[in-house]
């Protein structure tokens, strides 16, 4: 049987306010499914039934869509602590609106939702907890799946790159960062091709907005970048 380690949910927003103590004893209750899957291993797919609310317990996953022409996009990129499937499994279809994938080797614990909304026979007080979460968490998705919208109708590659980076800037509140993406995934996300960006990432380092090494990059022009931000 896998063991559940307590410090990945400890991480997870849909544990927020819950101590570690309760989370033991929650699990009782919960009675989550944990799932190993091989680096490339399909966790749902696309129009798929997706009936369990997953959180990422170590790896990492991708929630890709296809375009008609058979293109990847990555909408997401989750990582210890993440959820996913949250707006699936509440819905009437309980279908996958995407391809979930592992990138990695990763262990996934699954929870049936009706084990969140409705409260147990022993009454525990975590209950109230986590379905409050359980909604903010649904809320906060609907709002990033709106900006993601923003990004693909960004027309300039460039406009696409400095939105991203000033965003994250924002978040980090720091000029030099890691980003949550590879090349290949950051590509996908804002769907443009590789070679186009790192050709329009070479220019701007150039121009002396930014310097770069792998996903590590520093914004050496802030209000230069901010021209391009949409």
């Amino acid at each position: 049987m896998i063991k559940i380690p307590i410090g990945a949910l400890e991480t997870c927003v849909l544990f927020k306010g819950i101590t570690s103590a309760e989370i033991s004893q929650m699990l009782v209750c919960l009675e989550p499914r944990p799932e190993d899957f091989s680096k490339g291993g399909l966790i749902a797919q696309a129009a798929g039934p997706m009936k369990e609310i997953g959180v990422v317990l170590d790896g990492a996953v991708a929630v890709t869509k296809e375009t008609p022409l058979g293109e990847r996009i990555v909408l997401n990129k989750i990582l210890p602590g993440g959820i996913f499937g949250e707006v699936a499994a509440l819905s009437d279809f309980q279908r996958s609106p995407a391809t979930i994938f592992a990138l990695e080797k990763s262990t996934v614990l699954f929870i049936r939702p009706a084990k969140i909304l409705v409260p147990c026979s022993k009454t525990c007080p975590w209950h109230t907890q986590l379905t409050e979460n359980l909604i903010r968490l649904v809320a906060d998705r609907a709002l990033y799946l709106n900006r993601k919208i923003d990004y693909l109708t960004i027309k300039s590659m460039r406009g696409k790159l400095c939105t991203f980076l000033y965003e994250q800037y924002r978040k980090s509140g720091k000029k030099r960062m890691i980003l949550p993406y590879n090349r290949n995934e950051l590509a996908d996300f804002l769907n443009v091709s590789r070679p186009s960006m790192s050709r329009e990432l070479g220019r701007m380092r150039d121009e002396g907005m930014l310097t770069f090494r792998g996903d590590a990059f520093e914004l050496l022009n802030l209000d230069k970048l901010k021209e391009y931000v949409q």
